[in-house]
């Protein structure tokens, strides 16, 4: 878009509703585009989830998709809004970093996720067969689910670090509910498993009391990071629509 882009204002875009033969405009991050050729859009609306003639910066950061969509050839843009209209948005070295780095809006929470969730699962079932079966060839997978344990509640750290980064680029700190749930949960599994190593890692594990403890928070650790994959894949693929 050229520094001559036509300029609306959020009338001139609510106007863009689809209807009566008028064109489908939305807003997305302070730009206009038009979506009349597009098949997903035909009545003004998409997916019955979606309407035309308003900003869906906020409603298009939970969606499956992003701004890759507007690269698609039926989509045309068309102008910005009027500076007097506009949101604020992120700084402008973030949004130089997205354009260079697309994958950074998405990717590192899905990615970082995945180390907490295999080393947290794996310290449990290392610890079930040290209690199950013992030491096999002297192979001491108690200490092995330690190792784990430990790897987990540190990677637990940079996940939860991608994930405000997330939150802020994708839902200007807007927290929906299964994302406020995600974060309590994930201090809960954070302050779990510390209390968890400290045990392990101190001589209250020669009492029979804390030893239980210790197994019940590993239990705990292991239900707690697969329910947190869960709401994660319930933000990107809901079972319901939202």
């Amino acid at each position: 878009m050229s520094k001559t882009a036509k300029e609306f204002t959020l009338e001139e875009v609510a106007r863009g509703d689809g209807r009566e033969g008028r064109p489908v405009y939305i807003v997305f991050e302070n730009t206009v585009y038009d979506l009349s050729d597009s098949p997903l859009w035909k009545k003004g609306s998409h997916m019955n989830m979606h309407l035309s003639g308003v900003d869906l910066t906020d409603q298009l950061a939970s969606a499956p998709h992003f701004a890759e969509v507007f690269s698609q050839k039926r989509v045309r843009e068309v102008g910005v809004l009027r500076p007097d209209q506009r949101s604020m948005g992120m700084p402008g070295y973030m949004k130089f970093l997205l354009g260079v780095f697309p994958s950074m809006r998405r990717h590192p929470h899905p990615i970082s996720v995945h180390f907490p969730t295999v080393y947290l699962i794996t310290a449990l079932l290392f610890l079930i067969i040290h209690l199950v079966f013992g030491e096999i060839r002297n192979v001491n997978f108690e200490l092995f689910s330690f190792v784990m344990l430990i790897l987990g509640v540190l990677s637990t750290i940079p996940a939860m670090g991608t994930g405000f980064l997330t939150l802020w680029i994708n839902y200007r700190f807007k927290k929906p509910a299964l994302v406020r749930w995600k974060i309590r949960m994930a201090i809960i599994l954070l302050i779990a498993g510390f209390l968890a190593i400290i045990l392990r890692a101190t001589e209250m594990m020669s009492w029979a009391f804390f030893e239980w403890i210790y197994y019940l928070l590993m239990l705990c650790l292991a239900v707690l990071v697969m329910a947190l994959g869960y709401l994660g894949g319930q933000m990107v693929f809901p079972s319901k629509p939202r």
